[in-house]
């Protein structure tokens, strides 16, 4: 019922090239993984940016708020190696190229009906899945357009991952590799469930969640922390 455990490229090659750029994604993609993690924030004039901080301080040369920020003028900063803050456009621009599944984590309360739209525009529902730590995000992009994949992002243990599921209208979970167990994985699968865990950054660690059987494994190591082909 469930595909073999893939892994998914955290902010895409978050350990090995400035996080959430172009570059991190694509070398992430020609190493073969089959899925990458983006942050996305809304900028002052309303365009989705590929960032993960609420401000541009530690990822760019800038400063200050993103929400606050024109995403012409932070397409003028280096975000690493000089590579730009991508906009949520040019990374879905990607989906044309490579075969991956992307995983959008939503940072920004209000962009659900931009997001949703540029989704529904370019027809990429089954590429697509849509998280957040805020599941009210999660429970409004379904009801705007239920054909969305979304999944509930969680740091601790919860008592019933499946209620906290159900009541954002979700398909899955994505957890924290330090508070996963083999008991919630079998739970979600049984309700038919997907589960995401972030992030293992050591080779010697893969193999325990392999055998929990959790269907993404996050990494910010790809060229390292590989599953055998």
């Amino acid at each position: 019922m469930f595909s073999d455990t893939r892994m998914l490229g955290h902010r895409g090659a978050k350990g090995e090239r400035p996080e959430n750029t172009i570059d991190g994604i694509k070398y992430a993609l020609d190493l073969g993984l089959s899925a990458i993690e983006i942050d996305i924030h809304l900028s002052a004039d309303n365009r989705l940016v590929v960032i993960h901080d609420d401000t541009l301080d530690r990822t760019t040369n800038g400063t200050g708020l993103v929400r606050e920020a024109s995403s012409v003028d932070m397409r003028e900063l280096d975000a690493g190696n000089g590579e730009r803050i991508p906009y949520l456009e040019e990374v879905l621009d990607l989906l044309n190229d490579y075969s991956f599944t992307l995983f959008i984590e939503v940072k920004a309360v209000g962009c659900e009906k931009l997001l949703t739209t540029l989704i529904s525009e370019r027809e990429i529902h089954q590429k697509i899945i849509v998280k957040s730590f805020n599941h009210r995000i999660i429970k409004k992009v379904k009801e705007i357009d239920p054909k969305i994949r979304t999944a509930c992002l969680l740091y601790g243990l919860p008592v019933n991952a499946v209620n906290i599921i159900e009541n954002a209208r979700a398909d899955g979970i994505s957890i924290s590799v330090s508070t996963v167990d083999q008991a919630l994985v079998e739970l979600c699968h049984h309700h038919n469930y997907k589960v995401t865990v972030w992030n293992v950054n050591k080779v010697e660690e893969l193999e325990a969640f392999v055998q929990m059987g959790v269907d993404f494994i996050g990494t910010d190591f790809p060229s390292i922390v590989t599953l055998p082909r």
